[in-house]
């Protein structure tokens, strides 16, 4: 299911850095602010999180952290849904 957890291993720092902005950047903007508050059209939400995922993967390739690899990418869209459902749902909630 997750290629991307097999291929890396999970203590790398850089790897979980990106999980990590993915799913934050899910959360807030896509989860809270769009489908929850309605603060974004779905236009500028989806506009908003591609520029925030390509400076990150832009830095990447500046630092060569890490290769661009087809299951990270796939990895990094996993973490942006998944933040953008719990955000709906905790906003929801709360």
């Amino acid at each position: 299911m997750n290629m991307a957890m097999l291929k890396t291993a999970i203590p790398n720092l850089e790897w979980s850095i990106h999980a990590g902005t993915r799913f934050i950047v899910g959360f807030f903007v896509l989860g809270v602010f769009h489908f929850y508050g309605k603060a974004f059209s779905f236009k500028s939400a989806i506009l908003l999180t591609s520029i925030i995922v390509i400076l990150d993967y832009l830095y990447d390739y500046y630092v060569e952290a890490y290769r661009l690899n087809f299951e990270i990418i796939l990895h990094g869209i996993y973490m942006l849904v998944w933040g953008a459902l719990l955000g709906y749902l905790t906003a929801k909630r709360f």
